[in-house]
């Protein structure tokens, strides 16, 4: 499980101690999030059960990207899973927060935090 086809791809996803880490990379916005959509479906053909979402290359967040995010969010809960998110810029923690995300999903500083706390999940 490991997708990258461009520097500007909006997603890069690979797997760390058995998790997978969506890397969300510049902006996720309606342009984007087609493509972002496109790169992380095959992590939910496997029906993972922890998913993490790497946010600290991220710059932008739309509506069109808390779209993504939920449907993220929605197919690892009907695995009975739950997604952590971690290294988030302030401005884009505040559109988490100001959307209500952050009850639906595990908030972490950093990917050794998120790790640590999602192994044996």
């Amino acid at each position: 499980m490991d997708s990258t086809s461009s520097a500007s791809a909006p997603a890069h996803v690979t797997c760390v101690e058995g998790i997978p880490v969506i890397a969300v990379c510049g902006r996720l916005d309606t342009i984007s999030s087609v493509v972002f959509d496109a790169q992380t479906a095959p992590v939910f053909a496997e029906r993972c059960t922890r998913v993490l979402l790497d946010m600290s290359a991220s710059t932008y967040l739309s509506s069109a990207g808390l779209r993504s995010i939920l449907k993220i969010i929605k197919q690892t809960a009907s695995c009975g899973g739950r997604v952590g998110m971690f290294s988030i810029p302030a401005p884009i923690l505040e559109i988490i927060q100001i959307s209500g995300f952050q009850a639906l999903m595990d908030i972490y500083p950093d990917q050794e935090t998120a790790l640590k706390e999602s192994v044996g999940r």
